[in-house]
């Protein structure tokens, strides 16, 4: 049963233009992307997107959202102006985890089956290369300085970190036990790798090149999200109808609220957090400061939103 349903009418984007934030989730299961203005709680646009989306990057400097489908293994491009698509790239055999540098120039791909991650032009959309990394790479995130990435190599237990000028993995940093999501803290100094196996998450000293904390969490950490002011990291546990909220400056778990069922993506708009139901087929709406639920907007079948979902317009920065 869907939990605070909110009905919703389909819109057509010419018509419902927002200069608010807008949410890009991917849907699994009906093989699209539903774009929600999250201000009005009220979808915009359907746009397809390959066979199985699941992962999503959203790049404000690029202007453009890359959507991982492992099953058609394709990325498809669409332009964040005109919510439309408006290219298609042939990736591997299976991709999965997805990242655009900081620069909107490159577009890293995770080949779960291929042990590689591929590297696109993010203007052109052709295929620069690709790079040798470890055992079922999933979740990418790119340095500030768009020269390094970093993967969590899920099978080795281990975040690969690639030298993206130089196109080859330099280095391997221990975590926890299969670690699948990854994220950057707002200065790049420290990664987070949440371990699925392991239920709790690796804080990781880039400067050190090491593990300084590990913190527990609920059951099946999937996605990762920071607050704007970078003192919050919000944690889904998929097998824990819950999310762990940890104090980053304390690098402690300072609460964990009931969310929706099974849930997976996660994004913070202004005082809103998004929690993404794979079960239930909608987002759930928090306040992000007390985690009170605000309703919920009904979305596709099987959404996950695995990545970086939310486009913030120029007016709403």
């Amino acid at each position: 049963m869907r939990r605070f349903a909110v009905l919703l009418a389909l819109c057509a984007a010419a018509t419902c233009a927002s200069a608010g934030p807008l949410a890009y989730i991917t849907n699994q299961g009906s093989h699209e992307v539903t774009v929600v203005d999250v201000d009005a709680s009220t979808i915009v646009a359907r746009l397809p997107a390959g066979k199985s989306p699941a992962g999503i990057w959203v790049s404000e400097a690029a202007g453009k959202a890359f959507v991982s489908a492992p099953d058609s293994a394709t990325i498809t491009v669409i332009d964040l102006a005109s919510r439309a698509v408006v290219g298609e790239m042939k990736a591997g055999r299976s991709p999965v985890g997805i990242t655009v540098t900081p620069d909107g120039r490159r577009v890293l791909v995770a080949d779960w089956f291929s042990h590689r991650v591929l590297v696109f032009d993010a203007a052109s959309h052709a295929a620069l290369g690709e790079i040798a990394v470890g055992n079922a790479p999933a979740g990418l995130v790119a340095s500030p300085d768009s020269r390094t990435a970093y993967v969590a190599n899920r099978d080795d237990n281990a975040v690969g970190v690639l030298d993206l000028d130089a196109m080859k993995q330099t280095g391997v940093i221990a975590v926890g036990n299969h670690p699948f999501a990854l994220e950057l803290s707002a200065d790049g100094r420290t990664l987070y790798a949440l371990n699925v196996w392991s239920d709790d998450v690796s804080v990781v000293d880039l400067a050190q090149s090491r593990t300084v904390a590990t913190l527990p969490v609920g059951k099946a950490p999937y996605g990762i999200a920071f607050s704007d002011d970078g003192a919050r990291a919000y944690v889904t546990n998929q097998k824990g109808d819950s999310v762990s909220v940890i104090d980053t400056a304390e690098r402690r778990v300072i609460a964990t609220w009931p969310s929706v069922v099974y849930p997976e993506g996660v994004a913070v708009a202004g005082t809103k957090l998004l929690v993404v139901s794979w079960m239930d087929d909608l987002v759930g709406v928090y306040d992000a400061r007390t985690g009170q639920s605000l309703g919920s907007i009904e979305l596709g079948r099987n959404p996950r939103g695995f990545g970086r979902f939310m486009h913030k317009p120029a007016a709403a920065r």
